[in-house]
C-alpha cells in the first residue's frame, strides 16, 4: 500500500449529558434531526454498519464544502465508535470517537488516523494540509454535537441533563 498513516490532533468536549444519551445520539445513523440527516444506513452485518455520510468541511481552497464518504461503523456501547473508511476524499481513515463519564457528564473524544495515496508526497500534503483542514472540521462538527447532545438531555426523560461537577472546557 502507498499511504503512510498521519495522526490527526485530537480534539474533546466536555458535554452535559449522560454518556448512554450521548451515545443514544452518536449513533442514531440516518433517523434525521440536525447531525444524523446527513448519514445513511447502506448495510447491516453482524456486529457493524455501513453507513454513507455527508459531512459540511473545509477544502483545500479554504471553501466550505460536503465531503461524501462511506464507513463501517463498529460500535461499543457506550463507551466508543470505531470508522474505518470505505470510500471518500482520503486513501486510509480509521476515526473513534470515546465517550467517558466525566463529572457525571460526557467527555467525548475523538481521534483519527488518516492517509494519502501517493507515498512520500501523499504523505506531505496529508501531514501538511489536510490535517489541519481536518482539526478545524472536527472541531466544528464537535461543537454541533455537543450542542445537539445538550438539547436532547434537556427534552430527555429517561436520561435527564443533570448538573456537571466539572466546567466546559475544550482542546
Amino acid at each position: 500500500m502507498d499511504v503512510i498513516p498521519v495522526r490527526a490532533r485530537q480534539v474533546s468536549v466536555h458535554i452535559h449529558a449522560d454518556r448512554r444519551l450521548a451515545f443514544q445520539v452518536l449513533t442514531a445513523f440516518g433517523a434525521g434531526g440536525q447531525n444524523q440527516a446527513n448519514s445513511k444506513v447502506l448495510q447491516r452485518d453482524e456486529d457493524r454498519l455501513l453507513v454513507e455520510f455527508h459531512t459540511p468541511g473545509i477544502s483545500l481552497t479554504g471553501r466550505r464544502r460536503v465531503y461524501r464518504t462511506v464507513e463501517w461503523v463498529t460500535t461499543q456501547e457506550p463507551a466508543a465508535i470505531f470508522f474505518e473508511g470505505v470510500e471518500g476524499p482520503l486513501s486510509m481513515l480509521h476515526d473513534r470517537f470515546d465517550l467517558e463519564e466525566e463529572g457525571g457528564c460526557t467527555r467525548l473524544t475523538y481521534r483519527s488516523e488518516f492517509g494519502l495515496s501517493g507515498w512520500i508526497l501523499g504523505w506531505l500534503v496529508a501531514r501538511l494540509v489536510v490535517r489541519r483542514m481536518l482539526h478545524r472540521t472536527m472541531v466544528e462538527h464537535m461543537a454541533e454535537l455537543k450542542a445537539t447532545i445538550e438539547e436532547r438531555a434537556k427534552r430527555s426523560r429517561m436520561f435527564p441533563q443533570k448538573p456537571c461537577n466539572l466546567l466546559d472546557s475544550a482542546s
